[in-house]
């Protein structure tokens, strides 16, 4: 019966340590893949990306959350993010912009680019593949 009993208490405190540990993401603790969440909040200031003749461009770092979390663009003119897999990669190695149907992978280290062309105002956003790590493309 001992034995019997273990088969259940093991995976009920497996199941229960994880929700605890989502329950702290959501509050702005530990994401499950073992870095802290990026939290956007409305006082937080978008990056703006850098302004070249034919196209904007931002780098964002993955280390255990994205930085920055925010990139601000101007609409209608095409957009290169370049994401780079820190230290602390997580769940972050792949990047998804659910909106635009973009999926990629980012290895420590390496530096994969996003391209697209904002058409409408307004916040695209983008995720890591369980979606903890949240980030946005702010459209302006």
């Amino acid at each position: 019966m001992k034995n019997l009993s273990s088969i259940f208490v093991v995976p009920a405190a497996i199941a229960a340590a994880l929700l605890l540990s989502a329950a702290s993401a959501q509050k702005g603790g530990m994401a499950c893949c073992g870095g802290a969440m990026t939290n956007l909040s409305p006082g937080d200031k978008a990056v703006p990306a850098k302004q070249l003749k034919d196209k904007q461009t931002a780098s964002i770092l993955i280390n255990g959350g994205y930085i920055p979390g925010q990139i601000s663009v101007k609409q209608g003119k095409p957009v290169e993010l370049t994401f780079t897999g820190g230290k602390n990669l997580g769940c972050g190695g792949t990047v998804v912009f659910r909106s635009l149907k973009i999926s990629k992978d980012v290895a420590v280290g390496k530096s994969v680019v996003i391209k697209f062309t904002p058409q409408t105002k307004g916040e695209i956003p983008f995720t890591c593949s369980m979606g903890m790590l949240q980030g946005k493309v702010i459209v302006n």
